[in-house]
């Protein structure tokens, strides 16, 4: 009897140490290293996003819904305004398709000929992350959630001395939010993340432009 008791007992602080660390909320260093090994394995998804432009004292707002593959495989299809509807952009990684079907109109462009003005998926930012030298990252908490926010020099053409900042909320490192800023910083550009799911895999022609 009292060794089955030693062994309850044994077997009770087991399960008491698992709650305690399991529940245990996870440092800013920790969620650091989380986030740098999501961000480096992370290879394709798919996200629904509000894509807002701030240019010339205008703002200017589409909602579409992404599928990428990095580094330079992707599709867009827009779902708002009205009048954008229908008109999907492809690329194969060496060409890109903009195809408007309810007009009918289609344009194909060189992808090295392609200049990109603003930052417009998560691989734009990491490039400039991983590759620049000035870069911060700082823990946010906003109405009781936490956000780990990644900084760096911005890559909007055109724009010096600005920069942009990539929101993840911890500790799942799930993008929140993307902020391009201006040298007086000023909000240029702003993506919000309504869905993403970063374990979505295109099929081998999903990507594919016909002749």
């Amino acid at each position: 009897m009292l060794k089955v008791y030693r062994t309850t007992l044994v077997l009770g602080l087991i399960f008491c140490i698992i709650n305690i660390t399991g529940c245990r909320e996870k440092t800013n260093e920790e969620i650091f290293i989380i986030a740098q090994n999501t961000l480096n394995e992370l290879e394709s998804y798919s996200a629904t996003i509000s894509y807002r432009v701030m240019e010339d004292g205008e703002e200017r707002e589409y909602r579409l819904k992404q599928w990428v593959s990095m580094p330079a495989c992707f599709k867009i299809q827009l779902m708002e305004p009205d009048n954008l509807v229908g008109k999907t952009i492809v690329s194969d990684g060496k060409e890109i398709l903009v195809e408007h079907s309810r007009i009918g109109d289609s344009l194909r462009i060189e992808v090295e000929d392609l200049e990109q003005r603003r930052p417009l998926f998560i691989g734009d930012f990491l490039k400039s992350f991983w590759m620049a030298e000035d870069v911060s990252k700082r823990i946010h908490i906003d109405e009781g959630v936490k956000y780990l926010v990644l900084t760096c020099p911005s890559l909007e053409a055109g724009v010096l001395g600005g920069i942009q900042e990539l929101w993840l909320r911890a500790p799942n490192i799930t993008p929140s939010k993307m902020v391009t800023y201006n040298e007086h910083n000023e909000v240029t550009s702003l993506i919000l993340f309504e869905e993403f799911d970063h374990s979505w895999q295109g099929g081998q022609d999903f990507f594919q432009i016909g002749e």
